[in-house]
């Protein structure tokens, strides 16, 4: 039981780190910003009556809408149009983060475990294997249905690879071959 939290939060802690040099350190997650973002901002104040996902332009009629989309302009955001009840903390996100990590983590300890394999690459493989995972049902449909642009892409989908393979060969070297068990006695 010692090995596993040890490898869950030593996974966490190389996933976080990996976390903050691709948001902080490189330049792929920086977005864009609008040409005149206080005009923008009144628009989406009056026109976005509560906090939710905005779809533009989205039409009843899937002709209507394909057409609307490919004249464009689209947008797909996520947007709170009011205040915060309480000032924004970066450290609350930062405690969210690294628990996400932490459940990660825990699924790829308990995966290491259940494989029982003895080689250290085949335990080590399990973290990129659920990385790649996360980066094809997250990353792609994002890219799929709402456009995000290839830099984007590149960086959603590298993020769970990087970090979580680096987290499966910390946790692979913690999480050690089983022992060998005998059948027949």
């Amino acid at each position: 039981m010692k090995r596993v939290i040890i490898a869950t939060f030593t996974g966490a802690l190389i996933a976080f780190v990996w976390g903050f040099i691709s948001w902080v350190l490189l330049d792929w997650h920086t977005p864009s910003t609008f040409t005149n973002a206080d005009n923008v901002a009144e628009v989406i104040k009056e026109n976005a009556p509560s906090h939710g996902v905005y779809m533009l332009p989205l039409n009843e009629n899937e002709e209507d809408q394909a057409a609307a989309i490919t004249k464009g302009p689209f947008v797909y955001a996520t947007i709170r149009p009011g205040k915060l009840n309480q000032p924004w903390s970066m450290t609350n996100s930062m405690l969210i983060s690294f628990a996400n990590n932490l459940l990660c983590s825990f699924v790829i300890t308990i995966c290491v475990l259940r494989i029982r394999a003895t080689r250290f690459i085949s335990r080590a493989s399990v973290g990129a294997t659920l990385g790649i995972f996360a980066a094809i049902s997250m990353a792609l449909p994002r890219w799929n249905w709402f456009e995000t642009p290839t830099i984007h892409l590149l960086a959603d989908a590298s993020d769970p690879i990087i970090a979580y393979t680096l987290a499966g060969l910390v946790i692979a070297s913690i999480i050690k071959a089983p022992k060998a068990r005998r059948i027949f006695s």
